[in-house]
């Protein structure tokens, strides 16, 4: 099901607002009418927050940080399983909310379920960026009755993938900063200490070496050109975000990760990884198998891996087994079809998807520090190479003045 926001008129001529969970517009339209309703509007709410959030709008659209949905989450449900109604539960949250956005956004939210709302039409009418597979997890777990046990499974599912991204990015920290520290040391060499030492030789009636002809040329132009360089690079990432935002070249950068060595059983683990766990979470919260295969598919970041994991929603759609359209895919590591297979001949798919997903995030871990490992002494290679360089363009000179010296 999904949520449609609705406007109609009562039998009285006055004019209604709110939202309705239904099948299709066409099934809402049908729920109005049985409550002697005469439907004017009926939009659905997802696609309403695709379109804002694909429009310039989009980009101020304030965003819930994993870590705040994660413990807030864990909070409804310690509040829930003592008792605590819902709203109620909410308000007492938001009250010892850290930030002012988590505070305003379950205020936000108290002030749709007070107003007869269930918590995941609340959700899907904010006006914040919330995950899909968030808000249908919460509705499955609405309409089954088992909002607090949904909860908890949803709170340590968003740890357990917070965790899992802090990891890599701790990973990646040592290697950026040493990009970072490489990229300044050699424009300070080459700005201000190669032309003051080259200057020496500025008496010599010999001409100077190639290389420190071509040294003194770049140090030049940085000079004099800084500044439009600055220019050019934002120009650069300013064109390369737009072109991002095109399917086609998005698809095209997303093949050329997956066809590098290095990077493509990282990325197809990582999306493995939590791909199963969505689907699990999903599927254990009562959600049916073609729409929690769908909502899983938003988690795919690489485009060629979503397009194959969207193809399998039609293929499960029309009767075929997870395991056989997985097999089809054909990316899924071995393991993890095994597990599939087994789930499904034993009934127990969402238990053997998440048990997936730990093995693979565990192997995502070690995937980040061999990948790191590696990306070190490159790092290491490429700058000695680059100070070596600029090395030999200055001491060049020196030799061949003690050539003519001798």
């Amino acid at each position: 099901m999904a949520t449609f926001e609705y406007k109609a008129l009562t039998a009285d001529g006055k004019t209604r607002k709110g939202s309705l969970d239904g099948d299709s517009p066409r099934h809402v339209r049908q729920l109005l009418r049985d409550q002697k309703l005469t439907p004017l509007e009926v939009k659905s709410v997802d696609q309403k927050r695709k379109a804002a959030g694909s429009g310039t709008s989009g980009l101020f659209t304030p965003v819930i940080r994993t870590s705040d949905l994660a413990l807030l989450t864990s909070q409804l449900h310690t509040l829930l399983k003592a008792g605590m109604p819902l709203a109620q539960a909410i308000k007492a949250v938001s009250m010892q909310a850290e930030t002012r956005t988590v505070r305003r956004f379950l205020s936000a939210l108290h002030a749709k379920v007070i107003e007869g709302h269930s918590f995941a039409q609340a959700l899907a009418l904010s006006h914040y960026r919330v995950n899909e597979e968030y808000i249908a997890t919460v509705r499955a777990g609405e309409e089954s009755g088992h909002l607090e046990q949904v909860l908890a499974r949803l709170a340590e599912s968003i740890r357990q993938q917070e965790k899992i991204r802090k990891k890599i990015q701790t990973a990646m920290i040592y290697p950026a900063i040493m990009v970072v520290m490489s990229v300044l040391i050699v424009l300070f060499l080459m700005i201000y200490v190669v032309p003051k030492v080259v200057t020496v030789f500025d008496n010599m009636e010999q001409a100077l070496p190639p290389l420190t002809q071509g040294m003194l040329t770049v140090s030049e132009f940085l000079q004099l050109h800084w500044l439009m360089l600055l220019f050019v690079v934002f120009l650069l990432f300013v064109g390369y975000r737009l072109l991002m935002k095109q399917t086609p070249w998005r698809r095209r950068r997303d093949r050329f990760w997956l066809r590098l060595p290095m990077l493509r059983k990282f990325l197809i683990y990582a999306s493995s990884a939590r791909w199963a766990r969505t689907l699990g979470v999903l599927l254990a919260s009562g959600v049916p198998a073609t729409d929690a295969l769908r909502i899983s598919s938003e988690v795919m970041t690489l485009l060629p891996l979503k397009e194959k994991v969207l193809t399998m929603v039609e293929q499960v759609r029309e009767g075929q087994k997870l395991q056989d359209a997985m097999t089809e895919a054909g990316f899924f590591p071995p393991l993890l079809l095994n597990l599939v297979q087994t789930g499904e001949g034993s009934g127990q798919l969402d238990t053997m998807l998440l048990e997936g997903a730990d093995h693979y995030e565990s192997e995502v871990e070690n995937a980040a520090a061999t990948l790191v490992s590696l990306v070190e002494p490159l790092m290491i290679l490429i700058m000695g190479g680059v100070v070596l360089t600029i090395v030999l363009a200055i001491m060049l000179p020196i030799f061949e003045m003690n050539q003519m010296v001798g």
